[in-house]
């Protein structure tokens, strides 16, 4: 996948979003801590793990049970977003908050993309002039204040938003976060699409994912 990537920060700051790309590109993690980031590479760890043993090992065992609404391969970004969520809670977290984490992966099989995301993101899929939202989280708890929406391994229920798709090369998607404001797509029949907001006050961050 290619990823452009750009934020603006006003004087309430969304904390950093950091993007790794794994597993010969095909995971792709989109990790924002509340915390120290030192707890970064324990989130990477669990995640890829479990997606690169999955693929392995048809028959590889998870204490979380598939959905039979998902495909096979949104499961398994499911359930690694669950083992992460599971260790800081019962570890990192299990007696005093350390760090939380807002995370969206992606992971790519043939022409199929999965997802999972958990806290304050949004996905858009952008096809030639039509723009739709596939999930938005977050935007209609704004109020004067900047919170986290959910935390990986802060409480223990959480909730996921999970989906697939054919991943085709006109295809384009844009994940972002946005906090006093709303991201618009325009100009989207041209190869270069426009990302804008009317709002001055806007904090956000985006990510426009492309095929390679």
């Amino acid at each position: 996948m290619n990823i452009l990537t750009r934020t603006q920060q006003t004087k309430i700051k969304l904390p950093a979003t950091q993007v790794y790309q794994l597993l010969d590109n095909q995971l792709t993690i989109f990790l924002r801590p509340w915390g120290s980031q030192d707890y970064n590479q324990k989130v990477i760890d669990e995640i890829s793990h479990y997606l690169s043993s999955a693929q392995a090992d048809i028959d590889v065992t998870s204490p979380f049970d598939f959905h039979e609404n998902l495909t096979s391969l949104a499961n398994k970004t499911r359930i690694a977003l669950l083992l992460a969520h599971d260790y800081f809670y019962k570890s990192e977290n299990a007696t005093e908050f350390n760090v939380g984490f807002e995370a969206t992966i992606f992971f790519q099989l043939k022409n199929e993309l999965a997802w999972s995301s958990v806290g304050r993101f949004g996905l858009k899929k952008i096809q030639k002039e039509k723009v739709s939202t596939l999930y938005e989280s977050g935007s209609d708890l704004d109020s004067e204040t900047l919170l986290p929406v959910q935390l990986i391994g802060i409480e223990k229920e959480i909730e996921i938003q999970s989906g697939s798709l054919v991943f085709e090369k006109k295809l384009q998607l844009l994940l972002y976060s946005s906090f006093n404001g709303e991201l618009n797509v325009t100009d989207t029949q041209r190869s270069q699409v426009k990302i804008e907001t009317k709002d001055n006050d806007a904090t956000y961050w985006y990510s426009l994912i492309k095929s390679d």
